[in-house]
């Protein structure tokens, strides 16, 4: 009987600790979707890594975070959301790289936008983005 008690309380907490993993996977992308549906360079940053990647129309540039931040909010100011939504969201079968891709419209036209999120120290972080302009 106390073996049967010990091993469901092993299950339970393993099913909680897997619902937590998917809740913060999903936070990150719906944050990081929201940030974008708004222009707000700010609101991304914070969910950025401390080094990343960002390809802009084919030109790709490692930033840190600072930086990032100052290149986004010019990209922002040029183009203004007029709309913005992730059409696939996955990771890689290991669990450990989120991944979304998504549609950003502004005044000046599309962009698919790539969203790469990686774990460091318990929490999910961007590492890469990119924006290619639709043609």
């Amino acid at each position: 009987m106390h073996k049967l008690r010990t091993n469901t309380l092993i299950v339970l907490a393993l099913i909680i600790s897997f619902g937590v993993v998917a809740q913060e996977s999903e936070d990150i992308m719906e944050r990081v979707e929201d940030a974008l549906k708004s222009s707000s360079s700010k609101e991304l940053t914070k969910h950025l890594h401390s080094k990343l990647e960002i390809r802009l129309d084919g030109e790709r540039k490692e930033y840190s975070k600072n930086q990032a931040e100052i290149m986004l909010k010019q990209f922002f100011q040029q183009n203004p959301a007029t709309g913005f939504e992730f059409i696939h969201e996955g990771d890689n079968d290991s669990g450990g790289i989120l991944y979304a891709i998504g549609t950003y419209t502004s005044s000046s036209g599309k962009h698919r936008v790539v969203v790469r999120a990686k774990k460091y120290a318990k929490k999910y972080k961007v590492y890469r983005l990119e924006f290619s302009k639709e043609r």
